[in-house]
C-alpha cells in the first residue's frame, strides 16, 4: 500500500503566520511610534536606519532597515546558503515593511519625554523580536554579521562579544555624526530594556532545555543541529530492551528560543524520531555563559 501524502499542519502554519505578523507590527510601532521621534540609536542594521533617518529626514527607517541589511544577507547566503537563510530574510523583509506602514500611521507623537520613549520603544522592540526568536526568525544585523565573524574571521571572541562591539560601534559612531553624545546614554537604556524584554519573551528564566533524541538517522541529525543551530552533541550508546538492538542516543542542551528550531529539524529528518524534553535549571559551559558564583 503506497503511502498518503503528509498534509500540511494548517495549525502550525497559521500560528506561526501570526507570530510573524504580530512580532514585526510590534517591532514596526516600536521603531515608528518611540525609536525613530525621538532619535534614539539602537544597535545593528535599526540603529543604521534610525540615524540615516536622523540626517535625511525623508527616508523611511523601514527601507532603510532592508537596505542596511542588504550586504550581510547576501554574504549570509553566500556562506549558508537559502536552506539556513530564508527565515532570516523573511523576517528582514516583513518588520521593514511593518516599520514603513507604521511611520505612515496618523499617530500623533505618543511622548515628547526622551527617556520614556527610549524605555517603551526599547520594551516593544524586544517583544517583537522576542515573537520573532520564539518562532526562529531572526532579524538579521549585528546578530547574523557577528555569527559569520566569529566563524570566518575571529574564533577567539564569543559571539556575543561581538554583537555587544558592533552594536557599539554603531551607536557611537551615531553620536558623532549627528553631533549628540547625550543619545548615548538614551541608547544604553533602550539596549537594557530591548535586553530585557526579549530575554523575558523566549527565556522567561535562565533554564535551557535538555533533549534525549532516539533515531535511527542520528548522524543526519546531530549533523544539522550542529551545522544549523551551532550547538554541541554527545551521542549516547544505549540498548532497545524489547528489541534487544544497540540504540544511538542524541543528547543536547537547547536554549528555550531554540527549541522551536531544533523539533523543525528533527521532524523534518525523522518524522518518527522520539524526543525527550526536560528542564535543566543551570547549565554551564560554552555557549550558556559561567556560573553564578
Amino acid at each position: 500500500m503506497q503511502n498518503e501524502k503528509k498534509r500540511p499542519d494548517v495549525r502550525a502554519i497559521v500560528t506561526e503566520t501570526l507570530s510573524i505578523l504580530f512580532g514585526s507590527v510590534i517591532y514596526g510601532l516600536a521603531v515608528a511610534l518611540f525609536l525613530g521621534p525621538s532619535g534614539t540609536v539602537m544597535g545593528g542594521a535599526t540603529g543604521i536606519a534610525t540615524t540615516v533617518n536622523i540626517l535625511f529626514p525623508n527616508i523611511p527607517i523601514g527601507t532603510m532597515i532592508l537596505v542596511a541589511n542588504i550586504p550581510i544577507l547576501l554574504f549570509g547566503l553566500l556562506f549558508y546558503g537559502w536552506h539556513l537563510l530564508w527565515r532570516i530574510v523573511i523576517a528582514v523583509f516583513v518588520t521593514s515593511l511593518a516599520t514603513n506602514i507604521a511611520e505612515l500611521l496618523p499617530v500623533p507623537m505618543i511622548t515628547d519625554d526622551r527617556l520614556l520613549a527610549a524605555i517603551m520603544g526599547g520594551l516593544l522592540l524586544g517583544v517583537g523580536g522576542g515573537m520573532l526568536l520564539s518562532r526562529g526568525y531572526n532579524t538579521g544585523g549585528s546578530d547574523l554579521a557577528a555569527v559569520m565573524i566569529k566563524q570566518k574571521l575571529i574564533k577567539t571572541l564569543s559571539t556575543g562579544r561581538i554583537i555587544f562591539g558592533l552594536d557599539l560601534f554603531v551607536i557611537i559612531g551615531s553620536a558623532i555624526l549627528t553631533h549628540s553624545f547625550s543619545a548615548i546614554f538614551y541608547s544604553i537604556v533602550s539596549t537594557y530594556a530591548y535586553t530585557f524584554a526579549l530575554d523575558y519573551i523566549i527565556d522567561g528564566n535562565k533554564s535551557a532545555k535538555m533533549t534525549f533524541i532516539i533515531s535511527d538517522k542520528f548522524k543526519e541529525i546531530a549533523a544539522a543541529i550542529s551545522t544549523e543551530l551551532d550547538r554541541g552533541v554527545t551521542i549516547l550508546h544505549g540498548l532497545g530492551w524489547y528489541s534487544q538492538h544497540d540504540k544511538d542516543v542524541i543528547l543536547c542542551v537547547f536554549k528555550p528560543h531554540e527549541l522551536y528550531r531544533a523539533k523543525v529539524i528533527v521532524k523534518s529528518i525523522d518524522p518518527n524520531a522520539f524526543m525527550i524534553l526536560t528542564d535543566a535549571k543551570e547549565v554551564m559551559g560554552e555557549g550558556f555563559g559561567a556560573p553564578d558564583i
